[in-house]
């Protein structure tokens, strides 16, 4: 197992977690945000990052295929996931 690829599911497993965890705060009158949600993205988000990096130095500045294939995936989840979380409702 390629030393990122742990990084990687990291990141895949902390925006997992977002679908079980929550704790909405309330934002004035338009409704409330999920702080912890954003919380654990950002987290993920560092673990994408971190992974990514370690993937294109270690192949010589070019990541696998398989891999921007999986980061690209996570990225869009996470994406999705922040959208979700920051929307007040």
């Amino acid at each position: 197992m390629p030393p990122y690829l742990l990084q990687l599911l990291i990141a895949l497993a902390l925006v997992g977690l977002t679908f079980l965890v929550s704790y909405p705060l309330r934002v004035g009158d338009a409704g409330s945000v999920d702080a912890l949600d954003a919380f654990l993205l950002v987290f993920a988000l560092v673990n994408l990052r971190v992974s990514w990096g370690a993937a294109n130095q270690m192949n010589g500045g070019r990541a696998s295929a398989w891999f921007v294939v999986l980061g690209l995936l996570t990225a869009a989840l996470i994406t999705w996931a922040m959208v979700r979380a920051l929307t007040p409702g």
